[in-house]
Parts: structure tokens; C-alpha cells; sequence
């Protein structure tokens, strides 16, 4: 029985043993490195690409930072030109010789520019006095024109 056993242990050994040193050579590159080398260098690698993939990403986000501050500042721009103008608007509505006539008044980022007609000289110039007088005014175009 001895001599029949043996014969079956080795028929069962022989392919798990072939099977066994086909697995560690397949895909497996002969470097001379240990597998602990290979993890190691697998290891590196992959924190390098998970690095690289951080610094993608803080860029985009910077990217998407300034391009929603620049919007924040055109729609800051046109809420402060439009309040500028209102307030204008206000100031000379508030004045006898000024409510009754048809000014118009532009504003772009705080410049503002007057178009219209005023009875005198000094209805003029206090309109434009009114609208370098309100907050946030950079300048004053005065196109109004005197009738007389």
C-alpha cells in the first residue's frame, strides 16, 4: 500500500507545483528587485498619481473660483450702477427746477453721464453737482443742454 500511495501523492503534487511557479512567472518581470521592492516602487507610484490628481483638482477649483469672482464682481458692478443711478434719480427729483424735466441719467462702473435740459445755467450744474455727490461715483459726464 506504501508503494501505491506514494505515486498518487506525487501525481497530485507535481501539477499544483508546476501550476504554482507558472503563476509567479507570468507577468511577472525579472528585475532582480523582491516583491517587497515592487510593492514599494507600486506604492510610490501610486501616491505620486494621487498627488498629481490633488493638484488637478486645486487648480479646476482656483479656476472655478476666479471665473465666480469675476461674475460676482459684473453682477456687484451693475447692482452698485444701478443703485448709483437711483440715487440720482432721487436727488433730482427732490429739486423744484430739476423734477419736472426729463434727465436722463447712465451709469457704467461709477461714471455717469447726464443727457437732457435744464431751464438755467445753475439747474445744470447743480444736476451735475447732485451726481458727483452720490456714493459710489467715479465721474460726471454733464450733457445737459440749457434751453434759452
Amino acid at each position: 500500500m506504501k508503494h501505491s500511495s506514494r505515486p498518487t501523492q506525487l501525481a497530485l503534487l507535481l501539477p499544483a507545483v508546476v501550476a504554482a511557479v507558472a503563476l509567479t512567472a507570468c507577468g511577472r518581470e525579472d528585475d532582480g528587485r523582491t516583491a517587497g521592492q515592487r510593492l514599494d516602487d507600486g506604492i510610490s507610484k501610486m501616491e505620486q498619481k494621487s498627488e498629481e490628481a490633488k493638484q488637478d483638482t486645486r487648480q479646476a477649483m482656483d479656476n472655478m473660483g476666479n471665473k465666480m469672482d469675476r461674475t460676482a464682481d459684473r453682477v456687484g458692478a451693475a447692482v452698485d450702477d444701478a443703485q448709483i443711478t437711483t440715487s440720482i434719480k432721487t436727488a433730482l427729483a427732490g429739486d423744484p427746477k430739476l423734477s419736472a424735466l426729463d434727465v436722463k441719467v447712465e451709469t457704467e462702473k461709477g461714471h455717469v453721464t447726464l443727457d437732457g435740459t435744464a431751464p438755467d445755467l445753475a439747474a445744470r450744474d447743480r444736476a451735475g453737482s447732485m451726481a458727483l455727490a452720490a456714493k459710489g461715483v467715479q465721474s460726471v459726464n454733464n450733457r445737459i443742454k440749457v434751453n434759452g
